[in-house]
């Protein structure tokens, strides 16, 4: 245990901030990951592989735009997971400089 708590003393302040934008830019990438795979793709061929037609969610006024509010709402988190890595990489470029 002391070997732990010196270890963590001699490690400047400068290091637990890089670890904490390393970590954000990892549970961001994971999340841009998650958010691609919940989006549709552009491509027709393949509703015709999964046996889907863009029909089924035309019934209803709410239905007809249903998609394209999901889409939309999945299309900005991934411009802004996108943003925090971008700045997240940044700020540890502009860090590794400093020290």
């Amino acid at each position: 245990m002391l070997n732990i708590l010196a270890f963590l003393a001699a490690v400047p302040a400068l290091s637990y901030i890089k670890i904490a934008i390393a970590a954000v830019a990892l549970i961001a990438a994971g999340f841009i990951i998650f958010v691609v795979m919940q989006q549709k793709g552009n491509s027709d061929g393949t509703e015709a592989m999964t046996g889907s037609s863009k029909s089924d969610d035309n019934e209803s006024y709410y239905g007809q735009n249903a998609s394209s509010r999901r889409e939309r709402v999945l299309k900005t988190w991934t411009f802004i997971c996108a943003g925090v890595i971008a700045v997240a990489c940044i700020v540890m470029i502009i860090l590794n400089s400093i020290a």
